[in-house]
């Protein structure tokens, strides 16, 4: 897929994750719903078990350079690594928006779990950060 193609995908699901979350009551678990789907169905064969953190900052490098996303990764001590990213790739730029990012982020933390890792997400664009910025931890 080329990088255009990939980054108007990306962008579409956060809009539709944004969609969603104005949904009074259904339209947050209907988000983070579509992420689990995003998250497992399509990795099936991508991201697994990792038996180290350096494995895992190896498949996200990995999946970051095939996805396009300039993952930079710094702060590596023992069992953890801080992941920046200078822009959100679902498109959210607005204090408003920090509902859908939450809920879209969950596809990621899915994907780290598959891995044995834990995703805490520290700064975020909607929330006024520069950059959004999340913490792995191996389990």
């Amino acid at each position: 897929m080329k990088q255009e193609q990939m980054d108007a995908a990306m962008r579409r699901i956060g809009r539709t994750h944004e969609l969603l979350c104005r949904i009074p009551g259904v339209g947050e678990p209907m988000s983070r719903g579509l992420s689990w789907l995003l998250a497992v169905f399509p990795m099936l064969g991508g991201m697994r078990k990792s038996g180290s953190i350096e494995q895992t900052r190896e498949m996200l490098r990995a999946s970051g350079e095939q996805m396009g996303f300039p993952f930079q990764i710094s702060e590596v001590e023992g069992d953890r690594f801080v992941l920046e990213l200078p822009y959100c790739p679902y498109g959210f730029t607005r204090p408003d928006q920090q509902r859908p990012c939450d809920t879209a982020m969950d596809m990621d933390r899915i994907m780290l779990r598959r891995c044995g890792a834990e995703l805490t997400i520290a700064e975020t664009i909607p929330s006024g950060a520069k950059r959004c910025q999340m913490v792995v931890r191996q389990s």
